[in-house]
C-alpha cells in the first residue's frame, strides 16, 4: 500500500518555523541582559553619586568643624587679651579682669585668702556672657567693620561667649566660646591659669638675698617713677644730690643730668639700716639731720623693709619650658639648654645682641656654677654690654653691667598720676618718650651689680647683693621704672595662659 502523500510546503515550513523561535530567544536574551547591564550600572552610577555627594559633605563638615574650633580659640585668645589690657573688655566688664585681691606678700591677686578665683559664675549663671542673638552683642562679636572677630567673618561667626568659674580649684576660670562655620556649630571650652609671678613693686631693690655687704662708694643709681629699697645700711650719694619727691615735677623723660633741679613725683629711698652720706663712713658718726625728706632709714625691723623675691627654683623650670635656659662656666661662657662642652661656650654679647645674629632674649635664665639654689660660692660673673635689649634676665651671678652704642627710643607710660581716693586713679597714666635706653625690661641678678659707662633701663634692676660703680669715675644707672610691673605684669610673662589638655568639645 502506497504511503499518504505530504505537501513539499509543509515540510520545508517546520525548519523555517524553528529557526524563527531560536533567533527571537537570542535577541530576548540579549535585550535582557542590556537591561540587567544597564540596570547594574545605574545602580553603581548612583552609588558612586551618593558616595561622592556624602565624602563632599563629609569634607565640607570637617572644613566647617575646624573652622568654628578655630573660631572659637580665637574667642579664647580674645579674653586673654583682656587681662592684660581690661580697657578693651566689654564695656562694664573691664574690673572683672583686674586683680581684686591681695596676695599673701602684698601683691595684687585674682585669688583671695583661701586661693578661690575671683570669677564665681557657672554655665548657666556665667561672669560674663555675650550672646549674639542680641544686637549689641552681635555688632562686638561680628560686625564687618568694627566686631571683634571681623578678619574672621569669611569662616563664620561667634554666637556665643562665657566666661565662669574654673572647673578646678587653682586655675582662674573657665571660658566657653560657641563658633558657627557653614551648617555647623561648635561649642569648645578651655581652662585659663594665671601666672603666678610676683610682682616686682620697687624700680630698684637691693639686697633680696640676705644683707649685702657695705659698699665701697655711694649708691651708683638715678632712679625716676618708683621706690628704692635697700637691705641693710646704704651709703647714699650727698643729700643735696638726691632728687627731691614733689608732686610738681615735669613727666618729660628728662634725665637729671640735664635737670637744673632734679625732682621726681615718686621717688622714694627705704633703707632698712642707716642711711650714711659723705663724708660720713659706716663706721663714723651718722648724719640723721642731713636726711632728705623722702629718704626714709631704719625700716627694719619696724615697719619692715619689703622686698620682692622671685624664687630661684620656680623661674628655672619656667624657662626650661617658656624662655632660654643657659648653664654657666667659669670663664662668663653660656651654654644652650645647660649642656656644657668645650668649645661650645658663647660670649653673653654674642648670644643676646639680634644684631650680630644673636637671638632676641625674651626671658634669660642664667644658672649658677653648680645648677644649685644661689649662694656665696656658686655665683660665677656675667659680663653683659647691650646695646639695646628687650626681655626679663634672670641671672644667678655677679653682673658686670657695661652697655655699649645709644640705645634707643622707648614709648613708655608714667605711674598713675590721678588720686587715690578716685576708683579710676590706676587708669590716668601718661604716655613719655624716653631715650637712649639700653634694657627694657626686668634685670635681676642673685650677686653684686657692678656699673661701667651710663646705662638706662625702662623697668626695674634687682641685685641679691649690692648694686656698685666699678670706678669713681663712672655714671650711675638711670632707670625709669615701669608700674605694670607692680601688678605682675612683666613683659615677656604672659599674665594669664590656656592650660595645656584643658581643651573640650561640648558639641
Amino acid at each position: 500500500m502506497e504511503a499518504p502523500s505530504v505537501p513539499l510546503n509543509r515540510l520545508s515550513a517546520r525548519p523555517s518555523v524553528a529557526w524563527n523561535e531560536c533567533g527571537g530567544c537570542q535577541r530576548g536574551a540579549a535585550l535582557l541582559g542590556s537591561v540587567l547591564a544597564v540596570l547594574i550600572l545605574s545602580m553603581v552610577g548612583a552609588v558612586s553619586i551618593s558616595l561622592a555627594v556624602q565624602e563632599i559633605e563629609s569634607v565640607h563638615g570637617m572644613r566647617d568643624a575646624a573652622s568654628a574650633g578655630h573660631l572659637a580659640e580665637a574667642g579664647a585668645d580674645l579674653v586673654t587679651t583682656w587681662f592684660h589690657d581690661a580697657s578693651a573688655a566689654p564695656a562694664g566688664g573691664g574690673d572683672l579682669f583686674r586683680k581684686r585681691y591681695n596676695s599673701p606678700d602684698g601683691g595684687p591677686s585674682f585669688f583671695d585668702a583661701q586661693g578661690r578665683s575671683q570669677f564665681i559664675g557657672t554655665v548657666d549663671r556665667p561672669d560674663l556672657v555675650l550672646d549674639a542673638t542680641r544686637a549689641a552683642d552681635h555688632r562686638l562679636l561680628n560686625d564687618p567693620a568694627t566686631g571683634w572677630f571681623r578678619g574672621l567673618r569669611g569662616v563664620g561667626e561667634i554666637r556665643q561667649l562665657k566666661v565662669y568659674g574654673p572647673a578646678r580649684p587653682g586655675l582662674l576660670c573657665t571660658v566657653a566660646v560657641t563658633a558657627s562655620a557653614g551648617k555647623l556649630m561648635k561649642t569648645l571650652t578651655f581652662q585659663l591659669a594665671a601666672s603666678g609671678l610676683s610682682p616686682i613693686r620697687s624700680a630698684v631693690e637691693i639686697g633680696v638675698n640676705g644683707e649685702p655687704a657695705a659698699s665701697d662708694g655711694p649708691l651708683p643709681a638715678w632712679v625716676h617713677w618708683g621706690d628704692v629699697r635697700i637691705k641693710g645700711d646704704a651709703y647714699l650719694p650727698a643729700s643735696k644730690e638726691i632728687p627731691a619727691k614733689t608732686q610738681l615735677a615735669s613727666l618729660s623723660g628728662e634725665s637729671y643730668a640735664d635737670m637744673l633741679r632734679r625732682e621726681d613725683r615718686w621717688l622714694e629711698i627705704r633703707v632698712g639700716g642707716e642711711a650714711l652720706f659723705p663724708p660720713s663712713k659706716p663706721d663714723i658718726v651718722k648724719q640723721p639731720d642731713s636726711v632728705p625728706s623722702n629718704v626714709m632709714p631704719r625700716q627694719d625691723p619696724q615697719p619692715g623693709l619689703r622686698l620682692d623675691r622671685w624664687e630661684y627654683e620656680r623661674m628655672k623650670a619656667r624657662a626650661r619650658r617658656d624662655g632660654g635656659y643657659y648653664a654657666m662656666d667659669r670663664q662668663g661662657l653660656l651654654y644652650p639648654n645647660g649642656t656644657i662642652e668645650p668649645g661650645a661656650g658663647l660670649r653673653p654679647e654674642d648670644l643676646f645682641n639680634p644684631a650680630t645674629g644673636g637671638d632676641p632674649p625674651g626671658f634669660v635664665f642664667i644658672d649658677t656654677l653648680d645648677g644649685r639654689q644661689p649662694g656665696t660660692t656658686n655665683l660665677g660673673t656675667v659680663s653683659l654690654e647691650p646695646e639695646y635689649l628687650e626681655g626679663v634676665f634672670y641671672i644667678n651671678a655677679h653682673l658686670h653691667l657695661k652697655p655699649k652704642g645709644q640705645g634707643r627710643s622707648v614709648s613708655a607710660l608714667s605711674p598713675p598720676t590721678g588720686s587715690p581716693t578716685d576708683p579710676d586713679w590706676s587708669k590716668v597714666r601718661l604716655p613719655v618718650q624716653l631715650t637712649g635706653i639700653h634694657l627694657n625690661g626686668v634685670l635681676y641678678a642673685a650677686g653684686d651689680i657692678v656699673i661701667e659707662g651710663q646705662p638706662r633701663i625702662y623697668g626695674a634692676l634687682v641685685a641679691g647683693g649690692v648694686l656698685k660703680a666699678a670706678s669713681q669715675s663712672s655714671s650711675p644707672v638711670e632707670l625709669w621704672y615701669n608700674h605694670d610691673l607692680a601688678v605682675g605684669f612683666v613683659k615677656g610673662f604672659p599674665l594669664v595662659s590656656l592650660v595645656p589638655g584643658s581643651f573640650q568639645e561640648l558639641f
